[in-house]
């Protein structure tokens, strides 16, 4: 969907702008009665996720002031859920992206806060105090993981400073959302996994012309964060661009992913974007924290007809089937987890894989990296 900067949410069957201001007055209840003395760290997760978080859960320090915000849980999730954690929670019943997450918090929170993705395992508890103290005046957004060239912070882990909004837009003379945004609207292809994507507007394009290259009008040149969406409808990292032309594809749109553009804007504006550790991109494995990334990418595999090469699989494959076959041993794990477990078990046997492989290579990439396996913590998925 493409909205205009200053529209709701209103794909079929979700979030309209009745639906939206209820949801917003029922957030701002759910925060009130968050601790105030301490800025809240939150981790939204949306349905399929459960055995994820499980694992999630395990990193989540004593004293760290944790929200949860979920999306589409079925009523057998939701009782799953309640008995993993007294943490609190607030659900949204309609299926929404990170990007509505993303909008919702920036609406209805007046200080500053945190985001940790679901599949971000943070060994370091120092690092969210860190992530915090790295809002000094004029820092909108601080986090460890960056993008280049212009090193724009990632979403798996990042403070906000929500504050910062209402100057960037008086100093680029317009609003800015924090979802994604393209120049033009997509074309048969339609936007990825249905994403909500904004309209760039002439006031951000005079803001970008301070702040990004451009190889023509509506094409910058590659950034960590700027998907390319190729001729043939496939949506990949800009940074790959030279290697898809020599291919024979062309670029026919760009998409500035969930906070990308509002970064960049934040730049032009004056604000600055703090690194207080400094990982490139978002797949890290060291010492202090494993995100593998895209741990969605494996049911999406699973899915598809392309079984060839599973020998090489991503990491996020190697933690998500094995924490999915951790989650199903539960005699109480919901039937869509029982049967994605079951597709996978199958797979790994068509593959001439097994569960034990892909235990002994992410044990080997964890030490490999640094990371302590026998830290109780990770032994649940290691043996």
């Amino acid at each position: 969907m493409v909205a205009g900067s200053d529209n709701a949410i209103d794909r079929s069957g979700e979030l309209d702008d009745a639906a939206l201001d209820a949801l917003d007055e029922r957030f701002r209840h759910f925060v009130s009665g968050l601790p105030d003395d301490r800025p809240v760290w939150f981790c939204f997760f949306s349905s399929g996720l459960l055995h994820v978080l499980r694992h999630f859960l395990r990193f989540v320090p004593d004293g760290l002031n944790c929200a949860f915000l979920t999306s589409g849980l079925t009523p057998e999730e939701e009782r799953i859920w309640t008995e993993m954690t007294t943490l609190p929670s607030f659900g949204i019943a309609e299926r929404v992206g990170s990007h509505e997450i993303f909008e919702l918090l920036f609406r209805n929170m007046d200080r500053p806060f945190g985001i940790v993705d679901s599949d971000c395992f943070v060994m370091c508890p120092e690092f969210f105090t860190e992530c915090i103290a790295g809002l000094r005046p004029g820092v909108a957004i601080s986090g460890p993981l960056s993008y280049g060239p212009i090193p724009l912070a990632a979403p798996p882990l990042m403070a906000i400073d929500p504050r910062a909004k209402a100057e960037i837009e008086r100093a680029i003379g317009g609003p800015v959302s924090t979802a994604a945004y393209a120049f033009v609207p997509p074309g048969p292809e339609g936007e990825i996994d249905g994403a909500v994507v904004r309209l760039i507007e002439q006031h951000h394009r005079v803001a970008l012309s301070e702040v990004l290259g451009m190889e023509s009008a509506r094409l910058p040149f590659p950034q960590g964060g700027l998907m390319d969406v190729l001729d043939d409808g496939r949506e990949v990292r800009s940074h790959e661009r030279y290697y898809h032309r020599r291919a024979g594809h062309e670029v026919v749109r760009v998409v500035f992913d969930g906070l990308m553009l509002y970064q960049l804007m934040a730049l032009a504006a004056g604000w600055r974007l703090a690194h207080f550790r400094t990982f490139a991109g978002t797949k890290v494995f060291a010492p202090e924290l494993v995100h593998a990334g895209g741990i969605s990418y494996w049911a999406r595999l699973l899915r598809s007809e392309l079984t060839a090469g599973l020998r090489d699989l991503p990491w996020s494959a190697h933690i998500d089937a094995l924490l999915l076959t951790e989650f199903v041993e539960r005699t109480d794990a919901p039937r869509p987890y029982l049967d994605r477990g079951r597709e996978l078990a199958a797979l790994l046997r068509r593959s001439e894989l097994d569960l034990g492989s892909l235990r002994r290579q992410l044990s080997a990439k964890l030490s490999g990296s640094g990371v302590d396996i026998d830290d109780p913590r990770w032994k649940g998925v290691l043996g």
